[in-house]
This record gives C-alpha cells, sequence and structure tokens, in this order.
C-alpha cells in the first residue's frame, strides 16, 4: 500500500509539476505572442537571447521567435548588412533614405486604399446582382464570437488585442513586465520598459494590481473559453452550412462574373456599331448637302431656260427665229423627254407661207418644254425635306438621272443658235449682280439712315444671285450692320427681310449663312444690335432644322440671357418662348429649365413678367405637348426657395435663440422669394387639373363637367381622401412637398419681411380657391394650427396625413415662439381669412386667442406679446378683415376685465393705420372714446398711443378737433403717466398732422413746463423736462408762424432752461441752438433772465459757469432784457430762412455733439 500510495504522490506531482510547466509555456507564447502583435521587437529580441541563455531554445516560444527573425521578407539581409554599418554612414545619407522609404511608403498607402476600394466595389457588385448574397450582410460567411474566442483560447492567438483601450493597455504592459521580472528575464523586462515608453512603476499603486497578473489573466481566459465548448457542435454545423452557401455564392458570382463579360463585349461591339452608324450618318449628311447645292444650281438654269423660251416667243415676224424654234421642238422631243412631237406638224409648220399656225404651234410646244422642266426640277427637289429626311421613293441614283436628264436638255437648247444672244443676256445678269455687289457697300453709308431700309431689295437679290458665298457673306454682314442702332421699327424691317430672304435661298443656306451673322452679333457693343439677334432667333428658328434650334439657336439665346441689358433679357425671354413649342423632344429640358429660372429670377421686372407671361406657360405646354410631368419644374421652383433663404446669414448668431433660426434677406433674395412664390401661384391651375386628371375616386364625382374649378372637390371627395391611404400625386405633392416648404420658408422670415408675408398669404389664398371649401377645412386648417401649437385630434385624417401634420408641432419655447412669431400671422391672413373659410371662424379663434392670452398672461403690450400684436397687426393690412377686426375690439371694448380692454387699445392701435378715415371715424373713434373714458387708469393710459396715431395717420380737422378734447380730458387729470404719455403720442403725430396741433400743443408745453414741482422727485422731473425738449425739437422742425415762436416756443425754452439740475446736457446745447436761430436772443441773456438771482445754480453742478467754453461763446458788455426786437426802420430782405428738415438735421447732429 505504501508503495501505491507512493506511486500515486509522484504520479500526482508529475502530473502538476506536468501541468505547471505546460502553464509556463502557455504563459510564453502569450507573452510572445503579445510583443509580437504590439511591435515590441527590441522586447522579443532580449527575451530570445535570455531563452537562449537559459538552455530554452528547443521551446515553443524560443522556435516562434528564431523564425520571426530569421524571415528574410520582414529583415532582409542586406538592411542588416546596412544596419551592422550604420556607424559608417553620415546625416545626409539616412536623411536621404527616410526621405525614399517615406516615398515608397506613400506609394503603398496609395495602392492599399486603391485596393480596398476595388475590393468593395466588387463587394458591392456582387451584392446587387446575387439576391442570396444580398440578404447576408457581410456578403459571406458570418462568423461566430464564440468560435472565435475558443479558437483563441486553444491557440492562444492574442492578435484581437490591437482594440484595447489606452488604461487596458497600460494594465496588459505591466502585467507582462510582472511576468518577466518573475521569470527572471530582467534584461528583456528593462528592454520593454524603455520600448513601451510607459510609467509601468505606478501600476503597484493602482486598483488593477494582482499579484502573477498575467496568469489570473490567462486562467480567466481560459474559464471564459471553456462555457463556450457546449456549443461548439452547432456553431460547427451551421458554420459549415455556412460555407457551402459560400460556396454556392461563388458559384453564382463567377457565373455572373461571365455575364457581366459577356454584357460588357456586347456593348463595345454595339458602340461600335453606333460609331460606324455616326459616321455614315455623317457621310450621309455631306452627300445631302451637296445635293441640295445642286438642286439650287439647277433651279438656276431652269430659270435660264425659262428666259430663252420667252425670248424665243417673242420672236414671231423673224425667219431665223422660226427656225431657232424648229430646232428648240425637235430637241425637246427626245425621247428621254416623254414628249412626241410628229414629223409631218412640223415639216408643214416650215413650209407654211403665212407662218402664223407655226408660231401658234411652236408657242404652245415651247410651253409643253416649260412644264416638263418644272416636273422635272420639282422631282429633284421634293427629295428631302427640311429636318433632311426622305419624302419619295427614289433613290439616288434616279436623282442623278433626273439631274443628267435636266442637264442634256438645258445643252440641247443651248447649242441652238437663237439662244445665244439669251446666253450673252444671263452673263450681263451675273455681271450686274456682281457689280451691284461690289457697289452696295461703298454706297450705304452715303445714305441716310432713315431711307437705308430702301436699299434692301437691292441687298437681298445680291444676296441671293450672286454665285460667290464669300460675297454672299459680306453682303449678308452688311444686312445685318445697315443701320448702327436701328429703332424697334428700323429692326422690324431689317427682320422681315431677313425672313423673307430665308424663305427664298431655303433652309442650308439660312443654317450656313445667315444664322453665323447671329452668331457674330452676339457681343456687339450696342444693345439694339443684340436686340436684333435675339429676334432673328424667334423668327429664324422657324425656318431651320429641329437640330439647329436646340444647338446654335438655343446656345444664342443662352448669351443673352447673361446680357447685361434688361431689355435684351426680355427679348431672349420672348423668343425663347416662340421657339419652345418647335422643339421636337426632351433632350434639352433641363437646360431650358435652367434658363427659365434665371429669367425668373432676374432684377428687373420687365423681365420677370414676360417670363411669367409667355416663358412660363410655353415651357408648360411643351411639358404637356410630351406628355411630361410637370414634377421636375414644382421641385424646382421649391427647391430655389429655400435655398434664396437659407443662404442668407441668420439675424442672429447666438444659438438656441428665435432669432438665429430668421433669417436676413438681402434685396436680390428677398425679390428671388417673391418672385418664385408669384410663379408657384401660376402653376397652381396645372395642379388641379392633375388632380382632375389622377383623381382615384371616379365614383364620388358627382359631375364630369366641374373639372374646370374647385367644386370638383366636393366634401365627399376630399372625406375619402383624409380617411385613406390611397395615393393622390397632386394633393400629396401639395402635403408632403408645397406645405413642407412653405412652412420652412415662413419660419425663416422675420417679422420686417411682411412683403413675402403677403405674398405666401395671397399663395394660400390661391391654392383655397384652386381646390376648395372642403380641402381648406379639412387639410389646409389642421395643418397650420398644428403649426402655430394647437395640438387638437384628427380623427377624420388617416396616418398618412395625421402624422406628417403633428410633425410640424413645435417641440421646444424657441419654436413656440417661432411659430407665433411667423406662422400665426400666416394663419390669419391666409388660411382663416379665406373667402370661402366657414363664417365666423376668423372672429372665432381672433376673440378666443385674445380673451385666453389677455386673461392668462396678461394685457397685450409691446413688452409682453409684441409677436401676438404683430400678428393682429399683419391681419389689419388685408382690407376685407376690417369689419371682423372691429367686431371682436368691441366685443374686447365692452369686456369687464381690464386687461382684455387695455389689449383692445393697443390692437386699435394697430388698426388705426391701416383702415380709411371714414371706417375710423364710424368705428375706431367711437371705441377709443369708450375706452379713454374708463374709469381704470390703465386702460386710460393705454388709449392715449392709439388716439396719437388717430391723429398722425389723418388729417381731419374735425377727427383732429376730437382728438386734441380727449388728450386735454387726459391732462386735466393731472397725471404723471398722462401727461407723459400725452407729449409723447403728440409729439410723434406733429410731423404728419393738421397745422392746429403743433399750435395746441405749444401751448400745453408753455403750461407743463411752467408748472412747479416742488415735491417731485428728480426722476419724474428729468424724464418730464426730456419728453418736453423732445417736443420743442419736434416742433422746430416744423414751419411754425412767428407769433407762435415768440409768444409759445420761446417761452417754453425759457421755462426749461429754469430747472437746470434736471436738463441733460444733450437737449441744453439743442435749446441753445433754437433760441439763437428762432428769437435772436443772446445764450448769456436767456441764462440770466431764467435763472434770476439764483446765482448759486450758475456755480452748482452743470451750471453754466462751469463751463470752461462758456465765456468764449458769450459776448462782453451789458447784458440787456430779454426781449425780442421789433424793428421800426424798414430793413433789407433778410435771408431765407433755412427750412425745417435742416434745421432738425442740424440740431439733431448738436444733440448728439
Amino acid at each position: 500500500m505504501a508503495e501505491e500510495d507512493a506511486a500515486a504522490a509522484t504520479a500526482v506531482v508529475v502530473a502538476m509539476a506536468n501541468n505547471n510547466n505546460r502553464n509556463k509555456d502557455h504563459l510564453r507564447n502569450s507573452v510572445v505572442d503579445f510583443l509580437l502583435h504590439e511591435n515590441y521587437l527590441l522586447t522579443a529580441f532580449e527575451l530570445l537571447h535570455e531563452l537562449q541563455e537559459d538552455g530554452l531554445v528547443e521551446v515553443e516560444a524560443a522556435t516562434k521567435l528564431q523564425l520571426f527573425f530569421a524571415n528574410s521578407q520582414m529583415f532582409p539581409p542586406d538592411e542588416l548588412a546596412k544596419m551592422q554599418a550604420l556607424h559608417g554612414i553620415d546625416a545626409q545619407q539616412l536623411a536621404d533614405e527616410r526621405e525614399s522609404a517615406a516615398e515608397k511608403a506613400a506609394v503603398f498607402e496609395y495602392e492599399l486604399r486603391l485596393a480596398r476600394e476595388d475590393i468593395k466595389s466588387l463587394q458591392d457588385k456582387l451584392e446587387r446582382q446575387s439576391t442570396i448574397v444580398a440578404s447576408m450582410p457581410d456578403g459571406g460567411v458570418a462568423t461566430v464570437p464564440g468560435d472565435i474566442e475558443h479558437s483563441s483560447a486553444r491557440n492562444g492567438n492574442h492578435k484581437d488585442l490591437g482594440s484595447l483601450g489606452e488604461k487596458e493597455r497600460i494594465n496588459v504592459n505591466c502585467a507582462v513586465q510582472q511576468y518577466l521580472m518573475t521569470a527572471g528575464y530582467k534584461i528583456t523586462a528593462m528592454t520593454f520598459q524603455e520600448e513601451v515608453d510607459q510609467d509601468l512603476d505606478k501600476w503597484q499603486n493602482s486598483t488593477a494590481y494582482v499579484l502573477d497578473a498575467l496568469r489570473h489573466y490567462y486562467r480567466s481566459f481560459l474559464a471564459s473559453a471553456n462555457d463556450h465548448t457546449q456549443d461548439m457542435e452547432t456553431l460547427q454545423q451551421e458554420k459549415d452550412m455556412l460555407l457551402k452557401e459560400k460556396e454556392a455564392c461563388e458559384i453564382q458570382k463567377a457565373s455572373l462574373v461571365k455575364l457581366l463579360e459577356g454584357s460588357r463585349k456586347d456593348t463595345k461591339e454595339r458602340e461600335k456599331q453606333v460609331q460606324q452608324l455616326k459616321e455614315f450618318l455623317d457621310q450621309a449628311t455631306r452627300e445631302l448637302n451637296e445635293y441640295r447645292m445642286e438642286v439650287t444650281s439647277l433651279k438656276l438654269e431652269l430659270e435660264s431656260v425659262r428666259a430663252s423660251l420667252a425670248l424665243v416667243a417673242t420672236r414671231k415676224q423673224e425667219p431665223a427665229g422660226i427656225d431657232a424654234q424648229d430646232t428648240i421642238l425637235e430637241t425637246v422631243s427626245e425621247p428621254e423627254l416623254g414628249v412626241g412631237v410628229p414629223e409631218s406638224s412640223a415639216s408643214n409648220g416650215r413650209n407654211n407661207d403665212a407662218g402664223s399656225a407655226e408660231l401658234i404651234g411652236t408657242n404652245e410646244e415651247a410651253s409643253i418644254v416649260e412644264e416638263i422642266l418644272s416636273d422635272l426640277i420639282e422631282s429633284s427637289t421634293g427629295v428631302v425635306v427640311s429636318n433632311g429626311t426622305k419624302t419619295t421613293k427614289e433613290e439616288d441614283v434616279e436623282i442623278v438621272g433626273v439631274k443628267e436628264t435636266i442637264l442634256q436638255t438645258v445643252d440641247d437648247i443651248n447649242t441652238q443658235e437663237g439662244l445665244k444672244e439669251h446666253q450673252e443676256r444671263h452673263g450681263l445678269e451675273v455681271e450686274t449682280v456682281q457689280i451691284l455687289a461690289d457697289a452696295l457697300p461703298k454706297i450705304v453709308p452715303y445714305v441716310l439712315i432713315n431711307h437705308r431700309e430702301e436699299l434692301l431689295p437691292l441687298i437681298m437679290c445680291a444676296i441671293e444671285r450672286h454665285p460667290d458665298s464669300s460675297v454672299r457673306d459680306s453682303l449678308t454682314h452688311l444686312l445685318f450692320n445697315l443701320i448702327k442702332r436701328p429703332d424697334e421699327l428700323q429692326r422690324r424691317i431689317i427682320m422681315d427681310a431677313c425672313v423673307e430672304l430665308s424663305r427664298s435661298v431655303g433652309q442650308m443656306r439660312t443654317e450656313t449663312e445667315l444664322l453665323p451673322q447671329c452668331w457674330e452679333q452676339i457681343d456687339h457693343k450696342y444693345e439694339e444690335r443684340r436686340l436684333l439677334v435675339a429676334q432673328s432667333c424667334g423668327e429664324l428658328g422657324q425656318l431651320v432644322g429641329s437640330e439647329m434650334r436646340t444647338s446654335l439657336i438655343l446656345s444664342i439665346l443662352q448669351q443673352l440671357v447673361d446680357d447685361p441689358t434688361p431689355v435684351v433679357r426680355e427679348a431672349a425671354a420672348h423668343n425663347l418662348a416662340l421657339l419652345l413649342p418647335l422643339f421636337s423632344n426632351m433632350d434639352k429640358y433641363s437646360k431650358v429649365e435652367g434658363l427659365m429660372f434665371d429669367l425668373v429670377c432676374d432684377p428687373m421686372g420687365v423681365v420677370v413678367d414676360t417670363c411669367l407671361n409667355e416663358l412660363v406657360p410655353a415651357l408648360v405646354m411643351w411639358n404637356k405637348h410630351e406628355k411630361q410631368p410637370l414634377t421636375q419644374l414644382y421641385q424646382g421652383v421649391l427647391s430655389r426657395l429655400l435655398s434664396s433663404a437659407q443662404r442668407c446669414p441668420p439675424l442672429s448668431g447666438v444659438e438656441g435663440t428665435a432669432e438665429a433660426h430668421l433669417r436676413s434677406l438681402g434685396e436680390r433674395e428677398r425679390w428671388n422669394i417673391d418672385v418664385l412664390l408669384r410663379m408657384l401661384s401660376q402653376l397652381l391651375p396645372e395642379v388641379r387639373n392633375y388632380a382632375f386628371e389622377t383623381c382615384p375616386y371616379p365614383d364620388k364625382v358627382v359631375d364630369t363637367d366641374l373639372g374646370t374649378d374647385a367644386s370638383f372637390f366636393t366634401e365627399d371627395i376630399i372625406n375619402c381622401y383624409c380617411g385613406s391611404d390611397v395615393d393622390w400625386p397632386a394633393l400629396d405633392w401639395l402635403m408632403q412637398d408645397c406645405f413642407v416648404t412653405l412652412l420652412q420658408l415662413v419660419r425663416m422670415l422675420a417679422p420686417r419681411e411682411e412683403s413675402l408675408r403677403t405674398r405666401l398669404c395671397k399663395l394660400l389664398l390661391s391654392i383655397s380657391e384652386c381646390f376648395g371649401s372642403s380641402y381648406l377645412m379639412l387639410i389646409m386648417l389642421p395643418l397650420f394650427l398644428s403649426a402655430t401649437g394647437d395640438d387638437t385630434d384628427l380623427p377624420h385624417l388617416s396616418s398618412k396625413l395625421s402624422v406628417p401634420i403633428r410633425g410640424f408641432l413645435p417641440r421646444t419655447p424657441t419654436e413656440e415662439r417661432l411659430a407665433v412669431m411667423c406662422v400665426l400671422p400666416v394663419l390669419l391672413a391666409g388660411v382663416l381669412g379665406a373667402p370661402n373659410m366657414k363664417e365666423g371662424k376668423l372672429a372665432q379663434y381672433l376673440r378666443e386667442l385674445i380673451l385666453q392670452s389677455s386673461l392668462k398672461d396678461g394685457a397685450w403690450t409691446s413688452a409682453r406679446a409684441p409677436e401676438l400684436i404683430d400678428a393682429v397687426r399683419f391681419l389689419c393690412t388685408f382690407e376685407r378683415q376690417h369689419g371682423v377686426i372691429v367686431g371682436v375690439l368691441w366685443e374686447l371694448v365692452v369686456n369687464s376685465n381690464a386687461d382684455v380692454k387695455i389689449t383692445a387699445a393697443v390692437l386699435s392701435k394697430a388698426l388705426v393705420g391701416n383702415v380709411e378715415l371714414k371706417f375710423a371715424t364710424q368705428q375706431v373713434l367711437p371705441a377709443l372714446v369708450t375706452l379713454g373714458s374708463d374709469p381704470n387708469l390703465d386702460v386710460k393710459h393705454a388709449s392715449i398711443d392709439a388716439f396719437g396715431a388717430v391723429a398722425q395717420h389723418f388729417k381731419d380737422e374735425e377727427v383732429v378737433d376730437k382728438v386734441k378734447m380727449q388728450m386735454d380730458s387726459f391732462l386735466e387729470d393731472g397725471s404723471h403717466e398722462a401727461t407723459i404719455a400725452v407729449v409723447r403720442a403728440l409729439s410723434v403725430a406733429i410731423p404728419l398732422t393738421t397745422p392746429s396741433l403743433p399750435t395746441h400743443l405749444l401751448q400745453k408745453l408753455v403750461m407743463l413746463s411752467g408748472a412747479p414741482m416742488p415735491s417731485a422727485k428728480l426722476a419724474r422731473r428729468r424724464e418730464k423736462v426730456d419728453v418736453i425738449c423732445e417736443a420743442v425739437r419736434a416742433l422746430d422742425a416744423t414751419d411754425l408762424s412767428q407769433t407762435s415762436v415768440n409768444n409759445l416756443l420761446i417761452p417754453t425754452i425759457q421755462n426749461l432752461l429754469k430747472d437746470v439740475e434736471a436738463l441733460d446736457p444733450a437737449h441744453k446745447e439743442a435749446l441753445e441752438g433754437i433760441l439763437k436761430e428762432r428769437g435772436g436772443v443772446r445764450i448769456a441773456d436767456a441764462i440770466s433772465k431764467a435763472v434770476g438771482t439764483s446765482m448759486g445754480s450758475l456755480f452748482g453742478e452743470g451750471g453754466y459757469l462751469r463751463d470752461t467754453g462758456y465765456l468764449s461763446r458769450t459776448n462782453t458788455g451789458d447784458i440787456p432784457a430779454i426781449e425780442v426786437s421789433t424793428p421800426t426802420v424798414p430793413q433789407p430782405v433778410p435771408p431765407q430762412e433755412e427750412g425745417g428738415l435742416k434745421r432738425m438735421m442740424r440740431l439733431n447732429f448738436l444733440g448728439r455733439t
């Protein structure tokens, strides 16, 4: 038993030793893998040497290190030799080698990036081509995390540690160093610490420190790996299945690659065929042009033949002429012309003594010859049409046969002796045309400009008949430059001549001779000549081929669209609209649409009007003719609307504020947005017609004849659309694109952009008019209510519509403020204010808005609710809503709540500036009188500004008298706040009111400035003096009578100068200037009169004698009494007194200084 126990103990010890050795080997291998993975090569090299010194050459770690450092690819022998001889290399050589290495590294990185891009592109193609691979995100066999961990645990592969964090890396480095120190590899540990360049000594003080850390890490790793062994069989089966699928995908990929290569070969072959066809087309076009030139020459020959026949017919009395006629008839009677003339008839004609019968026969036969030649020419010219396509069944051989027949006939006729005189005459005609062409350039400069159009027939004749193309080009240039700066009538005459010439010479010569002249004139310095070019594009473009219209003429118009002169751009828009119906396809649509938008956004109104009235309808008709949807045009308008606002800077740079979302629009952006909104309104009927055509509820249409107006969109149809998810493209575009863009735009418009808000409201009113009241109530109203923050239930809407509508609800306080500031005015005026809105809906919403806000948050004031006031004020700009607003206003006036009445007073002020005199007298002013008589002082004081607005906007004496009476009642109360408000309100109204109000205000100012305030606080005294000074300065800018100045203005100023302590220095300077200009009194006199015996105030703080410049501003001598001297002796006429505006500007300048 003892021996068995000893053997068992020995076996256990041996097993433990083997296990311990196995663990050490695993740890050693893990350390080696870690060093190599982290590229700590010096430490690994030192570890190899220490293992060799310890005699551990045969262990796996040492073998792995030896194989690693013996790798000639990683450590080339020549590089090692260089390193051994490094001490003999200078610094310059090292720098050169480093630069070359860096260049190689850059090249390798570039090649690696290209390879990765190629791999990614191939993977994308494989995913698109294979549905099986597309279902697998990585396009291959999925990697099982447990499999990786298990294999890593089994093989000790730690290459996945590259994703360690910084703290984890420090812990692992410290554990490795601890292992090296414990194992006795001290030199390796020192090298490792130097190579990692980290402070590893502090690790013992950290919470991550444990003894024998690397062993703990390894055991934990093995334990985690053992947890996954139970799933190995299942994972292996899944892996095998995925591998099989991968092989199938690879096979399919190979087949797809072969298919792709075959398709590429087919594509190359088709490209070759297309190239051959293009070359054949070019050759055919050249031959066609040659045939056209031959046809033109044949026409000229035909004219000469006709002239010769006419010459023969006139020779009725000459025998030689008769013989010539016989000869011509014999020639024409040849079989090739197909006309047989009996020989007996010819011989009888020659033997007749009277000769009359043969003359008649000759004339008849001559007409036959002319008809035959005309038919031949017509058959030759009927081969092609303007667009270059064949219109007859004859081939080119037949054309050549016709040409040879005509030429043979002409040669036979010309060989006759009777036509020698015709040849001479024809040569004389050609010589005459040449003489005319040579003389015209010399004659034109000496003809009066107003009479040069009389030369047009000569120029046209020379261009049409001259045989030399270069001379024709010079004459065409002369035609376009006939008048240096032609007016509209002269351009019309020249253009008519060009059109007539084009019809005479044909399409080919128009394209080769007339259009190049247009291109040469495109950059002419005179706008009249560029106008002629634009006009010629529109009229000559109708006489050329379709290819020429979409190439050269369109390019000319594109150049003219960028012309600096507005009238030229307008002409370009007009003529482009003329050409669009002639475009045969939509190949140039994008280019034409871009030109149209450039013209629509032109800064000149005349160009925009022409574009909207002519070019946009022509573009729409072109799309409809080609049966193309207008979706691209609609999206182009919306995208340009948003981009015009988005490219402008924000009003504020403070993020998180409402002003940061608003844009500071420039003049050009404001103009573009306005024009694009006009264009969108113009396109609404097309959207409605598209809705008629695509209606998904044909059974709900009551009458098929209703597709002309908004009555088509009945309540049943709209309810069906709201409650279902059926697509209706036109209405879907309105909901998903149009309204979304408009709400985004309106949230970027600052309150001062009132003109754009008005344009937006007009657009919304047009939408409601086009699509009816049901669409307005069921779709538009919930949408804009949601955008203003009204979270109401939408049971009648499907999720398709309700989800987007609820998406417009403001989520943050900033969005809520933007909704009130920007969207609420549009809701009031553009949606609730629509004519087809349910009656009373606007009044109900406005009443509830004012009552709820006033009762909850207090009265509306400029400091508390400026956005709400601005929204109602914007609604007041629409005249048709005045009755609604006044009705709500009276309900607020009779309300018992003071805050509601104050809000009514504020809204009355907003309404006053937008109503007529009669309406204000009958409706607004009585409401203000009621508010001004209210026992609540806050309500009374709130109505003062509204009375001032009435006096400011209406120059009616009766109205102003009522205002004065009401203001006097406010002043009689003696309240300081009422006094300040009255003086300030009347001061604002002074420049725009009747002449009686300034005098009335001066009378009140004299009393107010002279009223003592001994017990008042200094702040109140200063407030009162400041507001009176502002009123005096406003009155000084008006034309006051001398009596008012002497009796009212100057005493008021004297009273103000008494209270030196409350008077602001800036106001003091301004009052001194007014005294100097108005009263002719010295400043020292005014001061001494004002202060009397109160000399202490002169020397006190702020006194005049403390001013160092006082003595320099006053004159020495006795101080006379303050009075305005009236001269008794007639004086010379004084210089003209400066106007009130100039005086106000000067005094404002003195006040600022």
